[in-house]
């Protein structure tokens, strides 16, 4: 698998892009970031400037968001397979 680093300083001019056309609600700032084709990690990143919130709760916004909803199942399983078994 081809590590990506993200562009921080890319993803710093969007989320100041996005507040300069003035803070959206955050379900159309996270459908927005989808449809730009954006990965969580992105995501997460670009709420949390555009909103001043913790990366902890970009997260939880992205994952109550009904623009990640088909990714729910997907999370949630990754989620029980890691937390039965951590050592692996």
């Amino acid at each position: 698998m081809e590590d990506q680093a993200m562009d921080r300083s890319a993803l710093d001019a969007l989320a100041s892009s996005m507040v300069s056309r003035g803070t959206p609600e955050r379900e159309q700032a996270l459908r927005e970031l989808r449809s730009r084709g954006n990965s969580p990690v992105e995501t997460i990143y670009v709420m949390s400037r555009v909103f001043g919130i913790s990366l902890p709760e970009a997260k939880a916004a992205l994952y109550e968001s009904s623009a990640w909803s088909d990714q729910h199942a997907d999370w949630q399983s990754l989620h029980s397979e890691l937390s039965r078994d951590p050592g692996n």
